[in-house]
């Protein structure tokens, strides 16, 4: 089949801006976002004359935009290289009746399973660090960073979704389940007239919930050992099971209102005095009671693109305080009243690229 001209340049440009060397580190959920959809409008054949010159102009922008297309593209060569695959035809038909770049994405999603069976997926996926952030990428629910965002379920339950979170909602017959990917949520339960359970699942096991309200936050950090699922009970009572695959599980742990409980997938931390600063996201408000400036930044960085670091010599310093996330640029109001008030400046490489260090 001979190409199409814009197809032949896209090509073209590819070949003149070759991806750097892999750092492999965790990527920006925005760029991995801008990433996934222009592989998706590339994938479909439907862009116009001008997409070349402009992914030639997004590849240039930025090195982690390189290293975004590049760990995209090998993926999509793992999975052409897969023993079933989808008719190229197919993959631009299919992709060609979904009417936004949103619908196709989702529909990648499907073509991509189909194409592999699911278990390549699943394999190339967990070949990157930026595993769950592209996974997040087709969630049903997802908040930008800085973003929060109210909804109500079917049932009539609320979910507060955070910063950088991805959330499915797998609601049946049997059940009312989240998915939670990424990011952090606090769910109000509603009473259900078929009586169905409500459960949140993350990779390290299921909540049940017995007329609650709680907070679930799930950390995926490049060296996925180190994750772990948060819970936080402010009303009634959780159950956690963890996701070990033990045939003989333990007992779930109850975790009551005012208590607090940190699990990963084979064990749950002794359910401690809930800290409420840790829930005041919820009323729009970043919350430290004598907390370490390092840990403070790296809260913080959840709320803002790029990277936001704090140098050694200054992240034992302890600080208290309260500051709204509402607004325009929240974080820049933020750092600079630690810059007011401390012993520190920032520094800002780029917008993208910003240190706290002594002054």
């Amino acid at each position: 089949m001979r190409q199409r001209p814009a197809e032949a340049r896209a090509l073209q440009v590819s070949a003149q801006f070759p991806s750097p060397p892999d750092t492999g580190e965790v990527l920006p959920e925005a760029i991995v976002e801008q990433a996934i959809g222009w592989y998706v409008q590339r994938a479909s054949g439907l862009g116009d004359a001008q997409d070349p010159s402009a992914f030639a102009r997004w590849h240039a922008a930025h090195p982690d935009h390189a290293h975004a297309w590049q760990r995209l593209q090998a993926m999509g060569q793992q999975l052409r290289g897969s023993s079933a695959s989808v008719e190229p035809a197919v993959t631009r038909a299919t992709l060609g009746r979904a009417a936004t770049v949103s619908a196709r994405r989702r529909t990648l999603k499907t073509l991509m399973w189909v194409g592999t069976g699911g278990t390549a997926l699943y394999l190339v996926q967990d070949q990157f660090p930026w595993r769950s952030q592209f996974a997040g990428a087709w969630a049903d629910m997802r908040t930008a960073t800085g973003e929060r965002r109210s909804m109500v379920l079917s049932d009539g339950s609320t979910v507060l979704m955070n910063t950088g979170t991805a959330l499915d909602v797998r609601f049946d017959a049997r059940e009312r389940r989240l998915v939670l990917h990424r990011g952090e949520i606090m769910v109000a339960t509603a009473r259900d007239a078929a009586r169905r359970p409500f459960v949140v699942s993350t990779r390290d096991g299921s909540l049940t919930p017995v007329g609650t309200r709680f907070t679930v936050r799930r950390d995926e950090p490049a060296d996925d050992s180190l994750g772990f699922t948060a819970l936080g009970v402010s009303e009634g009572a959780v159950e956690i099971r963890t996701a070990n695959g033990n045939p003989n599980p333990a007992p779930p742990t109850l975790v009551r209102a005012g208590r607090q409980a940190r699990f990963t997938r084979h064990h749950v931390d002794t359910p401690e005095a809930l800290q409420e600063a840790s829930q005041s996201w919820t009323d729009g408000t970043l919350t430290a009671e004598g907390m370490p400036l390092g840990r403070f930044i790296a809260e913080l960085d959840r709320y803002r693109p790029g990277r936001l670091r704090c140098s050694p010599e200054v992240a034992g310093l302890r600080i208290t305080g309260a500051w709204p996330l509402d607004g325009s640029d929240p974080t820049e109001r933020i750092l600079e009243s630690l810059a007011r008030r401390l012993p520190v400046k920032v520094t800002r490489l780029t917008r993208y690229w910003v240190t706290v260090s002594a002054r």
